[in-house]
């Protein structure tokens, strides 16, 4: 059978032709579908390259951030953590008797708090306050300057306030006078300091507190820079470790706290040296584990007994604070340091921190 009619056309002509504009029209499709997933390829293979370059990019631009600042960071980071969640000693958790009223033991290599007894509670705090004295001290001066000595002898005289052996009048340097108030608690040379800095003792003892307020001693008010007592003269442990914490980490302070015996550039009416009131009391500083490598003592009747310590085991470096030791009768002189003593010895000879 033909299939083409009288005409001479062929019969599947018509559909030859609709059967080929489908294939056409799914070829196109087809072509269409394949573009669209052609672009979409490239598009998400130039996002993966653009990404890639801007990685590259931000590590070449920031690359000159030292790995070990942000390791140093970490480090912070994890000792704020690790002292929030590691719960310090208290008084009923150790195997020592302790004097103190108030103590806090810190390891300042990494800011863990290891021992707290009331060390957020306010007390008054002697002679320990010439921490602050001796700061205020180093910040405003040069250890070369001259300094007269000018001070209200008659009333350290009634207040029976320790001295360091100068004469009114007499020109010191400013390196001599710092000794002089650290080491052997002078109070005629913490009036001469205030005097040369501020121009009188009251304007010196502002410049304390506002020394205070700005490291964040949020608990203590200064009414004096020796530490003679007063009703309103307060501190608490957490505040002077803050302090200390923060002095000796300048090398001027370190090196005046950490000095057992200073030679004076010529005799005053006390002699040559100036000897640490630590070192006095003391009949030795080591312990099982470690020793003290120096401190301020304090004493007044109100305030009792008094240290602020610098401590090593040969790895790590710890303060120790402590407060409140009686000593009504003055015969309990050196249970400061014993104090120190025995709960340094507890926690730096062994695991305990």
């Amino acid at each position: 059978m033909s299939n083409v009619n009288n005409h001479g056309m062929n019969y599947l002509e018509p559909h030859n032709q609709k059967r080929h504009r489908i294939d056409v029209r799914r070829e196109r499709q087809k072509a269409a579908a394949e573009a669209i997933f052609k672009l979409v390829r490239n598009v998400v293979i130039a996002g993966g390259i653009i990404g890639v370059g801007i990685h590259f990019f931000v590590v070449w631009a920031f690359s000159e951030t030292p790995v070990k600042t942000e390791t140093l960071l970490n480090q912070a980071v994890l000792a704020d953590i690790t002292t929030e969640i590691i719960r310090p000693l208290g008084r009923g958790d150790v195997g020592f008797e302790m004097q103190s009223e108030y103590a806090l033991l810190i390891n300042i290599s990494n800011g863990r708090i290891l021992f707290d007894h009331q060390a957020d509670v306010q007390t008054f705090p002697a002679s320990v306050t010439k921490i602050m004295t001796v700061l205020v001290g180093l910040e405003n001066s040069d250890m070369n300057e001259d300094v007269t000595v000018i001070a209200d002898f008659d009333e350290l005289w009634r207040a029976q306030a320790s001295q360091a052996g100068f004469n009114p009048g007499e020109v010191r340097t400013m390196s001599e006078i710092l000794h002089a108030i650290m080491l052997p608690s002078g109070a005629e040379a913490t009036w001469a300091l205030a005097n040369h800095i501020a121009g009188s003792y009251e304007d010196f003892v502002a410049m304390m507190n506002e020394r205070a307020r700005t490291l964040g001693m949020n608990d203590t008010h200064f009414v004096t820079a020796t530490g003679l007592h007063d009703e309103s003269h307060y501190t608490t442990a957490n505040d002077i470790a803050i302090l200390l914490r923060y002095a000796l980490a300048i090398p001027a302070f370190r090196e005046i706290f950490t000095t057992a015996e200073y030679e004076l550039s010529r005799p005053n009416a006390r002699g040559s040296f100036l000897q640490s009131t630590l070192h006095h009391f003391a009949t030795t500083l080591e312990f099982e584990g470690g020793e003290i490598l120096g401190g301020r003592t304090g004493f007044t009747t109100p305030a009792g007994r008094c240290m602020a310590s610098l401590a090593t085991d040969g790895r790590s470096e710890f303060i120790l604070i402590t407060f409140g030791i009686p000593d009504p009768d003055f015969t309990n002189t050196s249970a400061h340091v014993d104090d120190a003593l025995v709960i340094y010895e507890y926690f730096l000879d062994g695991i305990q921190y």
